[in-house]
């Protein structure tokens, strides 16, 4: 008989940050963003590839703003939640964003972001254009998930040997995670501490993790939390 193991992932409670009309003139905020609609559109010599959004390679965005030192960092993740876009050696993690009243721009000689908020959370338009590879962003919606920053648990996976694996993602370089396991919801366990490492994205690092414990038992729980 197959034995059915029951995994549940227990999420700290955030205070997600509301873009109402209130907030219609400040720029955009740190956070999270699932992507829900928009185009993405690409050339290469010859001009007609266009892609609806989100998709495989493009469903979320990290963000990162510092509105003191006026700077901006901006990356567009795929569905794992970590992999960084890249297009014709091209990579989406843009890092010199300038902070204005009402949007953020990113921009260099070949290539131009803006980044304004929308009813529902961002709006992003822009493109790169440098012969013979072309491609743009337009009209594209995103919207808050976590503000900055959260490191959320992703589903559960079984391995090859009946363990439950977990990638933790969301979080910062250096942020010191634990993961705690429970199979009653009262009692709760570390089993797990880890600081998120050094990636290409600093805004979008990741941490995979395995319950070895977990081929014993019938039910888990698990929840994760990030230290100061």
């Amino acid at each position: 008989m197959t034995k059915h193991k029951l995994v549940e992932l227990i999420i700290i409670p955030v205070m997600v940050l509301s873009l109402a009309s209130s907030r219609a003139q400040e720029w955009p905020v740190s956070g999270f963003y699932q992507i829900i609609s928009g185009g993405y559109g690409v050339c290469v010599e010859v001009c007609g590839l266009e892609f609806s959004l989100p998709n495989t390679n493009q469903s979320y965005i990290a963000m990162s703003v510092d509105a003191q030192r006026n700077t901006a960092q901006l990356a567009i993740l795929g569905e794992d939640r970590h992999t960084v876009f890249g297009s014709f050696g091209f990579t989406f993690f843009l890092t010199n964003g300038a902070v204005f009243p009402d949007h953020l721009q990113f921009a260099e000689r070949d290539w131009s972001y803006t980044v304004s908020n929308s009813a529902g959370g961002l709006r992003i338009d822009g493109g790169f254009a440098n012969h013979p590879f072309y491609f743009s962003h337009v009209d594209v919606e995103a919207i808050l998930v976590t503000a900055d920053p959260v490191p959320m648990l992703g589903l559960p996976r079984v391995s090859g040997g009946g363990a439950i694996e977990i990638t933790v993602f969301n979080g910062k370089w250096g942020q010191t995670n634990v993961i705690e396991a429970s199979t009653d919801l009262f009692s709760w366990t570390a089993i797990s501490t880890n600081v998120f490492p050094a990636t290409t994205c600093p805004i979008c690092p990741f941490i995979d993790f395995q319950d070895s414990a977990s081929t014993n038992l019938a039910r888990r729980f698990y929840r994760s939390y990030s230290l100061p």
